[in-house]
């Protein structure tokens, strides 16, 4: 059962970076493209990597793995 919560830590872990990425990457191409769509896009992919930075810290105290 550990084996499971560890992959979908490892899981959570992966799409946070890739969110990471694309957030850093939109962040860039808002100083160009100052419309509502590029604005709304951002903050859903911001809010949705707090979420899961939140679910990563859940699964991690789950696993015994935060000081």
């Amino acid at each position: 059962m550990t084996k499971v919560k560890d992959k979908k830590l490892k899981k959570l872990q992966a799409h946070h970076t890739y969110l990471n990425t694309k957030v850093d990457q939109l962040t860039k191409d808002r100083k160009k493209d100052r419309s509502s769509e590029s604005k709304t896009v951002l903050m859903t992919l911001k809010k949705t990597k707090l979420a899961i930075k939140d679910a990563i810290l859940s699964a991690k105290s789950k696993l015994g793995l935060t000081k």
